[in-house]
């Protein structure tokens, strides 16, 4: 598994805060072929992208409702609707690592860090 960087842990372990939806998210694709992209929808967040081994969105406000489109270089394609994945509550930043094998681990900061993975995340287009 994918380590997420310790600048997004030590933000996590920092978070509070009181909004309904998290102000911050950062989600990863960790194992997915070289050559797949994505695109972001379902926000008017600011939305910055970092790529290198994996591929890392971050998006600032207007996180409740994203969904990613992505296509990999064989021609197959995916969607991952990441509202459905927010933790109950209210962390003000939330990480998300999505995998190939189709499971999410998600870490959010609730009165100490938190961690939960859910499988069957990929709609398969």
């Amino acid at each position: 598994m994918k380590r997420l960087s310790l600048a997004s842990l030590t933000l996590l372990s920092l978070a509070g805060g009181a909004a309904a939806e998290p102000e911050k998210l950062t989600v990863d694709f960790g194992f997915f072929p070289k050559g797949t992209a994505c695109q972001v929808f379902n926000t008017t967040g600011k939305v910055s992208l970092r790529t290198g081994r994996e591929i890392e969105y971050t998006i600032k406000g207007d996180t409740g409702d994203v969904v990613f489109r992505c296509a990999q270089p064989d021609g197959r394609s995916f969607e991952v609707a990441t509202g459905a994945l927010l933790p109950p509550g209210n962390p003000s930043l939330v990480a998300i690592q999505i995998n190939q094998d189709d499971h999410a681990h998600i870490l959010w900061d609730q009165g100490g860090l938190r961690r939960s993975t859910v499988a069957e995340v990929l709609r398969w287009n």
